[in-house]
């Protein structure tokens, strides 16, 4: 999900907000000595203290995709000059879709999705997991709101379809008005037990959606192509080796590189082009290290890529309770100096504790990530 030029600007007005709040909110290069007592790190990459948290060591890793979830992602064009369907693809089964969208006109505009039952049969979809940020002009709120919803606390609904019937996969969205360069950002992990047509559509304030999705055309895809239907919408990341930290020392290991993380390929079932994903988007990670040793161990999250804002989880052990980690806590965003080196804090656990990470690259952010382990004393 490409930074438009707009927003690069607001970036850069609130340049000026992040170093008041870095002094006020974030830690000082002394308290960052205490790096498992706080939550960001923000040091000069001359600090002496950036040696305690990078590593030299690279993890080789290896991943598994779920091909029982089917993506859809929506993001082609991001900024949007005309009506018309954004996407469009049938699913069965378990899916997640992704939508990721810029008014680029001067008048209002809805984005919604319409879901049709495809089946001479009752079709039940039920939504286990739901998110969605915006209408706002604010594109990295945007992008950290929706992942501090995705991953929040969620409540199960349920739609039950009658044979070829139709309705919208959120009824808010038929009366949400989209004002000029505002973004809105949405997520929904669904299962839908016939075929089921999912169409996303980008019209006017003041039209039937229903009657808009049936005679609407396809929109053409912008130059960034992130659009299409992928398999595998979850993917399961552990290291290829056991390893020690005691013994082995501090450690990394990249998401959304497309080196030791590759992107997804996919189709545009609108018109059957290959598509890639460029930053996986929309694909929920799922990261177990396979630890050795009677020690302790911190991870931190480090952007690379430029700038960033997110969340994501941790939890102990398959049954314990999931805590939502802001990346970055207590300031908006981080990784747009590039003299800078900013780290997040997600905890100091046991080498034998059953430690489960859960993320998924956030829209407006930039990629790749580092995850570096740092073994503690």
């Amino acid at each position: 999900m490409s930074l438009k030029k707009l927003f690069n600007l607001i970036a850069f007005m609130m340049v000026f907000t992040v170093f008041f709040m870095n002094n006020v909110q974030a830690k000082s290069s002394d308290e960052s000595k205490k790096g498992n007592e706080q939550d960001t790190i923000i040091l000069s990459k001359k600090d002496s203290d950036v040696k305690k948290y990078e590593a030299d060591k690279l993890l080789f890793m290896t991943s598994n995709d779920d091909d029982n979830i089917t993506l859809l992602f929506s993001d082609s064009p991001e900024t949007v000059e005309e009506d018309g369907i954004l996407y469009q693809d049938t699913v069965k089964g378990d899916a997640r879709l992704l939508y990721y969208h810029v008014n680029g006109t001067e008048q209002d505009k809805k984005v919604a999705v319409v879901i049709k039952n495809m089946s001479d049969k009752p079709n039940k979809i039920t939504i286990t997991r739901e998110a969605v940020g915006g209408p706002s002009a604010d594109y990295l709120y945007v992008g950290k709101v929706t992942m501090q919803r995705y991953f929040g606390q969620q409540q199960t609904r349920e739609i039950n379809l009658p044979p070829y019937g139709k309705t919208l996969l959120r009824l808010e969205d038929g009366e949400r008005i989209i004002q000029n360069e505002a973004l809105v950002y949405g997520i929904f992990d669904f299962n839908a037990q016939e075929d089921l047509q999912v169409t996303v559509v980008f019209a006017p304030a003041n039209v039937d959606l229903y009657d808009f999705a049936k005679s609407a055309k396809v929109l053409p895809r912008d130059h960034h192509m992130l659009r299409g239907t992928f398999e595998g919408a979850d993917r399961y990341v552990t290291n290829r080796v056991p390893y020690n930290p005691e013994q082995g020392g501090k450690a990394y290991f990249y998401l959304g590189d497309n080196k030791t993380d590759l992107y997804k390929y996919g189709l545009d079932k609108t018109d059957f082009v290959q598509t890639q994903n460029f930053g996986n988007y929309g694909v929920n990670y799922k990261i177990h290290l396979n630890l050795e040793g009677n020690g302790k161990t911190s991870y931190y999250l480090k952007p690379i890529g430029g700038v960033y804002a997110g969340a994501m989880t941790v939890q102990i052990g398959k049954d314990g309770e999931k805590k939502l980690i802001n990346t970055p806590e207590n300031i908006p965003f981080y990784g747009h100096e590039e003299k800078k080196n900013y780290y997040s804090y997600l905890g100091t656990y046991n080498n034998n504790d059953d430690v489960f990470f859960e993320y998924t690259p956030p829209g407006a952010s930039n990629l790749p990530v580092q995850i570096i382990i740092v073994p503690e004393k």
